[in-house]
């Protein structure tokens, strides 16, 4: 993951994935195999770690209580943790951005990824629903495709070290498609 987030997919050379991993080449070859074989590991646990992050993101949110406040604070919670500076790991996100752009060379690659998209944006549907059940449940998709969107644009950003204010906008947005649910 740090080559291919340092050098991307196509510079992450055997040489340099055995450099940084501290291991001859050879040996390299012996457990992980081919390139191919190695870039199919690495999306693998990219998918695995993105899997098991949004799990924990979404049942870190606070206990789910009939009351209107409480099902709000879910959602307020949540976008706490989608636009929390301090929680952004750059590595991950270069990785992502690399196996996204190189997707269309790899079998199964982009439906996987756009898989993990969407299944991203159904729970932020689910939280939406249950936090504005008066709203329309195709608003609510509409809203969370938006979130999607913002957060991922975020995401991307976050290695240019956006200042406060950008930030901060980004966050607005988010709470401003929230609002259009009430």
């Amino acid at each position: 993951m740090r080559c291919v987030a340092r050098y991307g997919l196509d510079g992450s050379t055997l040489d340099r994935v055995s450099e940084e991993a501290g291991v001859a080449r050879p040996m390299l070859r012996h457990y992980l195999g081919n390139r191919d074989e190695m870039v199919d590991a690495l999306f693998k646990h990219v998918i695995e770690k993105f899997a098991a992050t949004t799990e924990y993101l979404f049942q870190s949110l606070p206990d789910l209580d009939p009351s209107s406040d409480a099902r709000m604070l879910r959602v307020e919670t949540l976008l706490d943790m989608l636009f929390d500076a301090v929680s952004h790991e750059a590595e991950n996100a270069a990785v992502y951005q690399a196996l996204v752009a190189a997707s269309h060379r790899h079998a199964g690659m982009a439906d996987a990824l756009m898989g993990f998209v969407t299944s991203f944006e159904r729970q932020i549907t689910t939280e939406l629903t249950r936090a504005f059940p008066q709203a329309d449940p195709s608003k609510c998709a509409v809203v969370a495709a938006g979130i999607t969107a913002v957060y991922f644009n975020h995401d991307a950003a976050m290695p240019l070290d956006p200042p406060t204010s950008w930030r901060d906008r980004q966050r607005a947005v988010a709470d401003l498609l929230i609002a259009s649910l009430a």
